[in-house]
């Protein structure tokens, strides 16, 4: 008959000892914590920045994009005309367009002469559409164009004289490819942002 004997087997226990310093011990995990914070900000303030260079560069592509229309007329070469030039760097589309004689809005290019010129022969008088037009950047659209001739210069000067004394008056809403909208307006050479084109109630249709 045999004995049992119960062996009992010790684990070993693993200490983490301290150094012997309390403010290193302090400051370990301190230091990792700092760390961790630091590694936070810096992702963070990194995407802050990658967002900012985003708008920037969305900003530039707008502003390498914007129309800059002008209404002007003219009365060399032998003819008269009306102008709406794009001088800005991007397309314009022209939402609407309004034309008035004597403060009074006109839909048709004969509602335009006869009320503000001399009836007579107007061969040699053209005009071309506005309203929904894309003008290019550096394009001008001539919307009226008179010629004169040995049969219509009374109606040309007819008409010069209107312009020249600011009778006749011309307004266009007109939009940017971004939908970024302004009102160009005859009278004044900077056209003034809008937020949206509206129809207006008496519209030039040519």
């Amino acid at each position: 008959m045999s004995d049992d004997v119960d062996v009992e087997i010790e684990q070993p226990h693993v200490h983490h000892r301290p150094s012997g310093y309390r403010w290193l011990d302090l400051a370990l995990p301190l230091a990792a914590l700092f760390v961790s914070f630091v590694s936070i900000f810096i992702a963070w303030h990194h995407g802050k920045v990658m967002q900012e260079l985003v708008h920037q560069n969305e900003k530039l592509v707008e502003a390498n994009s914007l129309p800059y229309v002008q209404i002007d007329g003219s009365n060399g070469n032998g003819r008269v005309t009306f102008n709406a030039t794009n001088e800005g760097v991007g397309p314009a589309k022209i939402m609407t367009a309004e034309i008035s004689v004597d403060r009074r809005p006109i839909s048709t290019l004969q509602q335009l002469l006869d009320a503000c010129c001399t009836k007579g022969d107007y061969s040699g008088l053209s005009s071309s559409t506005l309203q929904g037009r894309m003008v290019r950047s550096g394009d001008t659209v001539a919307f009226i164009d008179f010629v004169k001739s040995a049969s219509n210069d009374e109606q040309v000067l007819s008409l010069d004289r209107a312009r020249r004394a600011g009778r006749i008056t011309t307004r266009l809403c007109y939009c940017s490819v971004f939908e970024d909208c302004w009102i160009a307006d005859s009278r004044d050479p900077t056209p003034d942002p809008v937020n949206q084109c509206t129809a207006p109630k008496i519209a030039y249709r040519e």
